[in-house]
């Protein structure tokens, strides 16, 4: 049987929410804040040649330097990786810079693993629900590895993953500064340039590529230790157990654990045609850090129990959270054995929700 609870804020509640372990503080790897990146609309034409010289493209700032995917306290990557991105009214453009002592790409037919050999990936929520996202994997050849997820992974009832999902339309080009499976010389890196159409990040007729909007974006690079075989090939080094060496996963933002599938992780990319405009988060992030708070622990409840919370209280929420939502907001707790549905519906009716699969509606 279903279980309800539902929760008006007020002062008198709050101290019941807080005792325990601060959910907050237990799954602080999980909560930082992503990063915030402000893509200018194009104002020129783009010409695709992997070649980042184009005065918007000047204009663009890069990300921050990618850091290691599990986040603070884990060693700095070997090599520099940093992005940039541009859009206008029919493309997201994803700039990228890749520092590369020897560069080598093996695989050359599409939609193989492409992260068997070192790799730049990117990844794109179009609308932030968690759900429903496209990603799209390149080695130095340009071959490429694209795909569609319905549900991420760790999802409760099973994700429908479309391999032979092909991002229509989209172009993508490389510039080596260097010379490909070639480890005689030292290189300098490779460079991604690539044009996605706004149609290849849609259902049916949405477009997301408007000023104003947000995507949700993670850019991931996937670097392995290689060892030169006869006959010159450079391939993936393997251990003496004769297993390939664990690849280093570099990401931008880090997730906070060797996961990438986890899209509430990924960026916060805010479309703007104004110069100069500073970013922002959407007014809904206080209320959706606290979805994901909650989430994360019913998944912990879930793992450690056998059942999900079903009640507001059991999650320990500080009152420094409570109190950034908006006056008189409700928060909602229903749970079954398999199931469970957490919102927040504010006083002026609307609301934003979190299920098992972690799934983020808003209303």
């Amino acid at each position: 049987m279903k279980r309800t609870a539902i929760v008006i804020l007020s002062a008198g509640l709050l101290s019941a929410c807080c005792s325990g372990p601060d959910i907050f503080k237990k799954h602080s790897r999980f909560l930082t804040e992503p990063y915030g990146y402000v893509a200018q609309k194009a104002v020129g034409e783009i010409k695709l040649d992997g070649v980042l010289d184009e005065a918007d493209w000047c204009e663009a700032p890069y990300t921050e330097y990618f850091a290691d995917i599990s986040g603070e306290g884990f060693p700095e990557p070997r090599f520099r990786t940093r992005a940039k991105m541009l859009w206008d009214d029919n493309y997201l453009y994803v700039g990228a810079e890749l520092e590369e002592p020897c560069i080598w790409a093996n695989l050359t037919k599409r939609d193989t693993v492409v992260y068997y050999d070192n790799d730049f990936e990117v990844f794109i929520d179009p609308d932030g629900d968690g759900q429903n996202y496209f990603e799209i994997e390149l080695n130095a050849r340009e071959n490429v590895f694209d795909l569609f997820v319905q549900k991420p992974y760790r999802a409760r009832t099973r994700a429908f993953v479309t391999f032979s999902w092909d991002a229509p339309g989209t172009i993508i080009r490389t510039h080596l500064d260097g010379t490909l499976n070639n480890p005689s010389d030292v290189d300098r890196g490779w460079t991604v340039e690539m044009a996605i159409p706004r149609e290849a990040i849609a259902a049916e007729f949405d477009n997301y590529l408007k000023a104003g909007n947000w995507l949700r974006v993670g850019f991931s690079r996937v670097e392995w230790h290689t060892e030169v075989l006869e006959g010159g090939r450079i391939e993936r080094k393997k251990g003496a157990d004769g297993k390939y060496l664990p690849e280093d996963n570099w990401t931008w933002p880090s997730t906070g654990m060797i996961a990438m599938h986890m899209p509430e992780r990924w960026g916060y990319v805010y479309l703007s045609d104004k110069k100069g405009e500073a970013f922002r988060y959407p007014e809904s992030r206080p209320v959706e850090r606290l979805l994901w708070a909650m989430f994360y622990e019913q998944e912990e409840s879930k793992s450690v129990s056998g059942a999900y919370l079903k009640m507001v209280g059991d999650f320990n929420i500080p009152k420094a959270e409570l109190d950034k939502l908006s006056k008189g907001s409700k928060i909602i707790v229903e749970a079954t054995t398999e199931t469970f549905q957490i919102s927040v519906k504010a006083a002026d009716g609307s609301s934003i929700s979190i299920d098992q699969n972690g799934y983020l509606c808003r209303k």
